[in-house]
């Protein structure tokens, strides 16, 4: 993780217009932006960055010097005080747009899944105090142990957009690098972008980070978002995390499957850190039910989460450890504040995993 600063201007704000074009087999690096309705293929990376005034603290070079600088950066009262995602200026575009008159979302291709992996040992970490109470309809508090599968496959995330620090949540995916998070993609990237001072915090409970914290080595998200960033059909995003203690993330905590170009349907149990209002970013909360057509290459399900929450996966399959990551927690409308709306996991998915999925760290 390098301490140079990349600048990127933003986009210009607009009514989002979704389209079902296919995506085709990922890319490496940048291509060019294609036209609202046109196919935009591959994935685009970028360094997992500093912001300029936390690359002014770094002393001494390499990766361990600027973690330190980023271990200084998010102290508890950045940490509590970040705002959640739905601020940023595409979802909240997103929320104030009215529903798009586009066509129903389908399978594009072939069905296709990575099984979740175990660690081969259960990591230990220091217990912490249960939330006994739910606070918003349908939501609830799982409550589950420090080293539950799902527990510990999640996480919450920190990061910096334009100078203002924000909260999402991820979830480790199973690869053969072993080095990857699955979240929403304006999680990594808002306004052409990338975010900066990328954490992630595995188990995060009431504050405490009982597996401590794990920085980006690399960011990625599909092309049709990071040029595009009313794209959320195409709103997905990738992380590769660097080493913590001479451990790959996914060889230390296990990582869920991944799904794509299953029909819509499905039970799924959706997990995240929803921060904004009635929820405070305390603890893992959960939801569960049936997946809906949500037109213009999405879904979505009945689940009261709020900002905060984008990135938590939904499980399809799932066995109450392990599961099929096949939607994740993205946007909602401020019309209809009872459902929650995924990118439908079609061949962008299948395009952006497999172009991670063997890179390690």
């Amino acid at each position: 993780m390098g301490s140079i600063v990349i600048s990127g201007r933003r986009s210009k704000l607009c009514t989002a217009l979704l389209f079902t074009a296919a995506l085709v087999a990922g890319t490496l690096g940048i291509a060019p932006a294609a036209t609202a309705g046109q196919t935009n293929t591959g994935a685009v990376s970028g360094p997992a960055l500093l912001s300029p005034d936390v690359a002014a603290t770094v002393q001494g070079t390499g990766q361990q010097a600027q973690e330190r600088a980023l271990a200084a950066y998010w102290t508890a009262d950045r940490m509590k005080s970040a705002r959640p995602d739905s601020e940023l200026p595409s979802v909240k575009a997103r929320a104030a747009a009215g529903l798009p008159q586009a066509a129903p979302t389908k399978p594009e291709g072939a069905s296709g899944k990575v099984a979740p992996v175990a660690p081969a040992a259960d990591p230990k970490g220091a217990p912490q105090a249960k939330t006994d109470v739910g606070v918003a309809p349908a939501a609830y508090y799982p409550n589950y142990p420090v080293g539950h599968p799902v527990a510990r496959t999640y996480g919450k995330v920190f990061f910096t957009s334009f100078g203002v620090n924000y909260v999402c949540s991820a979830t480790i995916v199973n690869s053969e690098g072993r080095s990857e998070v699955w979240t929403a993609g304006h999680c990594v990237s808002d306004g052409a972008a990338w975010n900066y001072n990328w954490t992630f915090v595995p188990n995060y409970v009431n504050g405490s980070a009982p597996y401590g914290y794990w920085y980006a080595y690399q960011l990625w998200t599909t092309n049709a978002w990071f040029y595009n960033n009313n794209d959320f059909a195409n709103d997905v995003g990738a992380v590769v995390m660097n080493r913590n203690a001479g451990w790959r993330i996914t060889d230390y905590f296990g990582g869920q499957g991944i799904a794509w170009n299953y029909p819509i349907g499905y039970y799924m149990y959706a997990f995240g850190y929803p921060q904004a209002a009635p929820f405070d970013g305390c603890c893992l909360v959960g939801e569960n039910g049936y997946t809906y057509d949500g037109g213009g290459g999405t879904i979505f399900m009945v689940n009261y989460m709020t900002g905060g929450s984008s990135g938590g996966a939904w499980l399809n399959f799932f066995d109450g450890n392990w599961g099929y990551i096949n939607g994740h927690n993205d946007f909602k409308y401020n019309t209809l504040p009872q459902y929650m709306y995924s990118p439908y996991y079609g061949n962008q998915v299948a395009s952006l995993y497999n172009t991670v999925r063997n890179i390690s760290t």
